[in-house]
């Protein structure tokens, strides 16, 4: 995994729970998001007696990956997590690949504020990871769905994970209402929970003159007020992967590879101004 903590500690508690069930020892490496440290690690974990692997290398979306072609020379089977082969030959094409559907959850998102009335959405997101990728993606496919229009993204990218100044997202934000856009999608939690006081402070009111939707579900049930986030199926997500890496690791050579994707879901809280189930 690229870290522990937020995102992929439930992605590691469902692959943790089904390896118990299992009777498995699941061992963790972490590589962060640098070139040449998933290697490494790898190397660790097969020295260290492992007999397949899940893994979560950095690739993103749509871009050939050199840096991974180790991918295709891996000794033992392994599932991808979170993640896929970013092109149909590229690297890791040949292995199985679960994670969350991101487009849809981005698009479950967008027909939410539709159907609250709202005629556009902005998306703040970063750029810097396979799921901020996918985030992005899903914002140009939904808004050509829905028939909005595509506004430009607002870009909340980070360097080596270090946490940027949210007041000029805010100001970006409050530049959008006051030309008519009422909706904002934010790509991730850690952006999201600190956009209602900066908005305050600018005269702007979450429900009431915002309406805002964080993308990830981990800490947006604890902002003021409660964030509608997406809420991608992470501890299903490691089940799953470990379930797949289990049929192969017992015998199951007759498999066509897999790509597993899983729908996020919505929970409606009260940052866009109407209570509902989750959906």
């Amino acid at each position: 995994m690229p870290s522990v903590g937020s995102y992929f500690d439930e992605v590691i508690a469902g692959a943790r729970a089904a390896a118990t069930e299992a009777g498995a020892r699941l061992v963790l490496g972490i590589a962060p998001y640098r070139a040449g440290d998933d290697p490494v690690q790898v190397e660790r974990l097969l020295e260290s007696g492992a007999q397949g692997l899940l893994l979560a290398p950095n690739l993103l979306p749509g871009r050939r990956s050199p840096a991974c072609e180790w991918l295709d020379e891996l000794p033992v089977p392994a599932v991808l997590v979170e993640r896929r082969s970013p092109t149909p030959d590229g690297p890791g094409s040949r292995l199985d690949a679960v994670g969350s559907d991101h487009r849809y959850g981005v698009q479950r998102a967008l027909r939410h504020f539709a159907d609250l009335g709202h005629r556009s959405v902005l998306l703040a997101a970063r750029g810097d990871s396979w799921t901020a990728e996918e985030v992005r993606a899903g914002y140009r496919e939904a808004t050509g769905l829905l028939g909005l229009p595509e506004l430009p993204v607002l870009d909340t990218s980070t360097t080596e994970g270090a946490q940027t100044d949210a007041a000029p997202l805010a100001d970006r934000i409050a530049g959008a209402v006051a030309t008519g856009t009422r909706a904002v999608l934010v790509h991730n939690d850690q952006d999201a929970i600190r956009l209602p006081p900066l908005l305050r402070a600018r005269g702007l009111r979450v429900p009431e003159d915002v309406a805002l939707i964080a993308y990830d579900d981990v800490f947006a049930a604890l902002a003021a007020p409660p964030l509608t986030a997406v809420s991608p199926p992470r501890r299903a997500v490691g089940a799953a992967a470990f379930d797949l890496l289990l049929r192969r690791l017992t015998g199951a050579t007759d498999l066509p590879v897999h790509r597993v994707a899983l729908l996020p879901t919505l929970r409606t809280r009260t940052s866009c101004g109407a209570l509902a189930a989750t959906s």
